[in-house]
């Protein structure tokens, strides 16, 4: 019987590579008897959520909007979340409503769908062959999770304003990384509230500090008023390698050499990309999602102005904000150098083209004399809409 203990015990302890991962014993019931029951329209939704042009706004709608528990469980999946982390299908998705539930769908942008769509993502980059040869399951795990978390419970409007408003948040985390911090925390204290959706509970003590430790920093790692460091020091990894490679269509990629800070820096920009990802989807999509978080930062502009605050998002008045410029700014300032670095180490080359069309579309939107969210909101869903 000790005998039989032990063995047990040294299964559990085993992880990292395939082959010990393979040994270890499964709880998993299978996701798809999930995923089966649920109705046509979303199984249908649900089809090619593998692809980079996934339309999770079509999830969107046909789930009233809580699309994250099912394309999670379909994300979870394809990469044997219950396996690696030792949980149930019951507790993978109990956690993913649980999450979902804290998200507050009332935010134009900032909602479950949102979630998803990082989550999607983030599967996209993981399912890369040189991202897969660099990361452990542990990572790969973590930065699923991360992805699903980065922003629950956001309120809507930024760090800054909620600095500025004195909001309880902004005290408790010393208005550093107020969002940040609080979607980490709250991440982890909503998942340890119960062993029915303790997705954790399955781990090695060890395994779990480490999974922590890095879900914690790639949501922290979504602050943008740090992008720029975080950026420079993943140029200056990707410059410090010696070894390159050629991909199939001719391009030279680096090569980065897998050490635990290494692993760090690209999970860092995994998520950076997945969370500023909407300008390198199609443009049906894209415009879409430009138009959301428009409307976030012009309700928090117009809250400003009511309450008398620091003009935060001076920038984004409803009644001056030249949209199409704006858009091509932020891809200018933030999106370009970013996918760049990321795509001489993971070889995205249809994202890189998202990002150029998108870039001109956005150009001959201004041609064309749109220029105001008023008046690109009543085209929304037009076939006036360029």
């Amino acid at each position: 019987m000790i005998k039989t203990i032990n063995h047990v015990i040294a299964l559990l302890l085993q992880r990292r590579t395939s082959q010990e991962n393979a040994q270890r014993p499964s709880l998993v019931v299978n996701a798809k008897t999930i995923l089966n029951e649920a109705p046509p329209e979303i199984k249908i939704a649900l089809e090619g959520s593998s692809d980079w042009d996934y339309d999770i706004l079509e999830l969107e709608r046909i789930t009233e909007k809580r699309p994250l528990v099912y394309l999670g469980m379909k994300i979870f999946e394809r990469f044997r979340m219950g396996h690696y982390l030792n949980a149930s299908a019951d507790i993978l998705c109990n956690w993913l409503k649980l999450i979902e539930a804290n998200y507050r769908q009332s935010n134009s942008y900032h909602n479950s769908t949102h979630a998803g769509d990082v989550l999607h993502a983030s599967a996209c980059f993981l399912d890369c062959d040189r991202v897969k040869s660099l990361l452990d399951p542990l990572d790969i795990m973590a930065s699923l999770i991360a992805a699903i978390v980065h922003d629950v419970d956001h309120p809507g409007v930024t760090s800054a304003f909620l600095c500025n408003s004195h909001n309880p948040l902004a005290l408790l985390y010393n208005d550093s990384a107020v969002l940040e911090s609080h979607h980490a925390a709250l991440a982890f204290k909503l998942t340890t509230s119960n062993d029915r959706v303790n997705i954790f509970k399955g781990l090695e003590s060890d395994e779990y500090r480490s999974i922590r430790s890095s879900i914690i920093d790639m949501v922290l790692a979504t602050e943008m008023t740090k992008h720029f460091s975080y950026l420079s020091k993943f140029v200056d990894c990707l410059n410090a390698s010696k070894n390159t490679a050629i991909a199939d269509d001719g391009t030279e990629l680096k090569v980065i050499e897998s050490s635990s800070e290494n692993r760090m820096l690209a999970k860092r920009i995994l998520i950076k990309c997945a969370d500023i990802s909407n300008p390198a989807r199609n443009w049906i999509l894209s415009k879409e999602w430009a138009l959301r978080i428009l409307d976030e930062y012009m309700c928090q502009y117009d809250e400003e102005d009511k309450e008398g605050l620091p003009l935060t998002m001076h920038m984004f008045n409803r009644e001056k904000c030249n949209v199409p410029q704006s858009q091509r700014s932020f891809y200018d300032y933030f999106v370009k150098d970013l996918f760049k670095a990321w795509h001489s180490f993971a070889h995205i080359p249809h994202v890189m083209k998202n990002i150029e069309e998108n870039y001109d579309h956005w150009r001959n939107v201004e041609q064309k004399g749109i220029k105001y969210f008023r008046e690109l909101n009543e085209l929304r869903n037009s076939k006036d809409m360029p």
